[in-house]
């Protein structure tokens, strides 16, 4: 979070201690310090007396951890999409075993709707990806970290992306493929008997 950075410097352009603007503000210098570390988080009656005190809006004082809290949330709701979806397609590669010996229509059916649930989440995860303009892993990581976006952006290339894209579907598929057959080989093996 950015707050504390925020109220360091404004603090410092006025000429101040942290005693000082601690004593301004009611509370101890040791709050003050816990602010300007990221210990602490102030509340919205002292955010309001430092923007008054520091001469700035509430909006520029708390700008940069919104824009934190914001990738916050962004990095919370994908991992927790990534886990929905690899575990629903996981419970539709095992399914395939056991389903493979019950008949129509059950031998695609239940793997079909838990692979339509996993798409779910991975719907989720491409409009969160759309709407924060990350499209490659190192955007994402990048975007995590608050690293130089731009500079990946400028990088981009259509052909290799979609190259790129391509293998990744073809691997996936491949995975998908043989732990599908691994699944049912015990169930092969059993039912032939």
């Amino acid at each position: 979070m950015q707050i504390g950075k925020q109220i360091q410097t404004h603090r410092q352009d006025l000429g101040m201690t942290q005693d000082q603007l601690a004593e301004k503000l009611y509370v101890s210098r040791q709050t003050i310090s816990n602010w300007e570390n990221d210990r602490h988080y102030p509340d919205i009656e002292n955010l309001l007396l430092l923007s008054v005190l520091f001469h700035t809006s509430l909006d520029d004082l708390v700008k940069g951890d919104v824009s934190a809290m914001k990738q916050k949330v962004f990095t919370a709701r994908s991992t927790r999409d990534v886990k929905w979806m690899l575990g629903l397609l996981a419970a539709a590669i095992v399914s395939m075993g056991p389903t493979a010996f019950m008949g129509a229509p059950w031998w695609w059916l239940v793997p079909g709707l838990l692979w339509v649930a996993a798409m779910v989440p991975a719907t989720h995860l491409e409009v969160l990806k759309h709407r924060a303009d990350v499209r490659t892993y190192q955007e994402i990581i990048a975007y995590e970290k608050n690293g130089d976006i731009a500079a990946l952006r400028a990088r981009r290339s259509k052909w290799r992306n979609f190259w790129q894209l391509a293998l990744i579907v073809a691997v996936f598929g491949a995975v998908v493929l043989v732990l599908a057959l691994i699944v049912m080989v015990p169930f092969m093996i059993w039912g032939g008997r």
